[in-house]
């Protein structure tokens, strides 16, 4: 596993340079225990290192980097707008493990009419499209849970493959972070009280639906133990 473990993912890094090409991000203060944690601290291959930095518009860009001893190598991150705008929710998580790539990406829409979606989310079909011909490893699923297709914009990447294609990855998660800027220049503060409450209540059921379902938070908990695992995803991850 050597020469696996030279391999480096650069996901988060290219979602500070390209939303740092538009935006003035700041870095906003992250608890100490979040921002660097070992697994062991005697044995320092096994660690999560985070990111928390202020974008307008946004409750703050928070990323995740997840190293298993380099058998598995995790980048993630949950970007939700700020309280007066409904812009999507820019949601990734990339795992490399095995010579696969596992991708899920997507703008998840805060609301689902057509003015909205016409707005915020069609500019992801064509780009979706670009990438429908990259083969899925045998066997993967292709499709994600059933429990988080209700959030899905319906232009989502969701798939595993050969590592080969980490660049074609890279390429199209920087066109999904070129719409989400624009998404972000473009909105205006919600001014509509029946807007406004339909954003808290969907914004407030992702961060239940996420806590419960996901299973991103599975090696968080293996790894760092039960009560750290569900303490970073409430408190940070998935903070309001």
């Amino acid at each position: 596993m050597e020469k696996e473990k030279s391999i480096k993912l650069r996901f988060n890094q290219i979602l500070f340079e390209e939303m740092g090409k538009i935006f003035d991000l700041k870095p906003l203060p992250l608890d100490q225990d979040f921002k660097l944690k070992y697994s062991d601290k005697k044995d320092k291959s096994t660690y999560i290192k985070s990111d928390h930095l202020a974008c307008p518009k946004t409750a703050g860009i928070r990323t995740g980097e997840l190293d298993l001893q380099g058998s598995m190598l995790i980048q993630f991150g949950n970007v939700p707008p700020a309280k007066d705008y409904d812009i999507p929710i820019l949601g990734y998580t990339f795992v490399y493990a095995n010579k696969c790539l596992i991708v899920v990406l997507d703008l998840l829409p805060i609301a689902r009419d057509k003015e909205y979606t016409e707005k915020y989310i069609a500019p992801l079909k064509e780009i979706s499209q670009k990438y429908k011909g990259i083969p899925r490893v045998e066997g993967s699923r292709s499709e994600v849970a059933e429990w988080a297709k209700m959030y899905d914009s319906g232009f989502s990447i969701y798939l595993w493959c050969d590592k080969k294609y980490i660049p074609d990855m890279e390429q199209a998660f920087r066109e999904y972070i070129h719409v989400f800027c624009n998404d972000i220049r473009k909105a205006e503060p919600l001014t509509d009280q029946a807007m406004i409450a339909n954003r808290e209540k969907y914004v407030a059921q992702y961060i239940n639906d996420y806590l419960a379902n996901d299973t991103g938070g599975a090696p968080l908990r293996s790894y760092f133990g039960t009560d750290w695992g569900k303490c970073y995803m409430k408190n940070f991850f998935f903070a309001t």
